[in-house]
This record gives C-alpha cells, structure tokens and sequence, in this order.
C-alpha cells in the first residue's frame, strides 16, 4: 500500500483539529441557549443561540467523516475537505469581523487547509484508485 502524501496528513490533522474546536463552541452554544433566562428577548435568544450551535455541530461531525476517509482517497473526500476549509475561513472571518481578533486564527488554518487540499500532491493522492 502506498503511503500517504504529507500534504494529506497535514490536511488530516487540521480536520482532527477542526472537529474538538467546533464541537466546544458548539456546546458553548448550546448550554447558553438552554441557561437564558426567559422574560421579553429569552426564547428568541435561547433560539438563536441554539440555531447558531447547529452548523458548528455540522461542521465538527463533517471534519470527523472526511478525516476518517482520507486514507481511502476519492474525488468526494477531497471535495469535502475544500468545502470544510472555506466553511472554517468564513467562519474565522465572520468570528474576527464580529467577535474578536483571535477568531482570525481560524481564517488562516482554513486558508492553510484549503491551499493543500488543492494541491498537485493532495489532487494526485485522491485521483489514485485503491485497492
């Protein structure tokens, strides 16, 4: 069997990464939601912030799917993890414009993630067919 390419595993490691780091906040999320306190902004607020901890929650159990198919390769897989890393750059954006600068770090581990998974060893390691 042939060994995976090191651009892979780095993009393996970064989706690893991306599925601890989404399933907190969404948890964060979703104690915030369950713990407002009701009066005139309580259940459109307990609303929002339980429809804010779905994508997040998404995100993390699409990052664990794609990570743990890498190794099988495939055209799906690779798509999968272009479209994870521009959800986890407009997040990190989306987080830095509206919450704090540090939600940037997300932008760039994103960018990262993106740039491997396009490139010409990561393309040529999922166009391969196993056996």
């Amino acid at each position: 069997m042939t060994r995976i390419p090191t651009p892979v595993r780095t993009v393996r490691v970064m989706l690893l990464l991306v599925v601890p780091i989404s399933g907190t906040v969404a948890l964060r999320f979703a104690v915030a939601g369950a713990t407002v306190e009701s009066g005139a902004f309580g259940e459109p607020a307990m609303g929002l912030l339980f429809l804010a901890a779905l994508p997040l929650a998404v995100l993390a159990v699409m990052s664990l799917v794609v990570a743990l198919k890498i190794a099988n390769g495939g055209n799906g897989v690779r798509a999968g993890a272009i479209v994870i890393g521009w959800l986890v750059i407009t997040a990190g954006v989306v987080g830095a414009l509206a919450h704090h600068r540090a939600w940037s770090a997300g932008a760039v581990l994103g960018a990262v993630m993106l740039f491997l998974a396009t490139g010409p060893d990561t393309r040529d390691w999922f166009d391969t067919p196993r056996l």
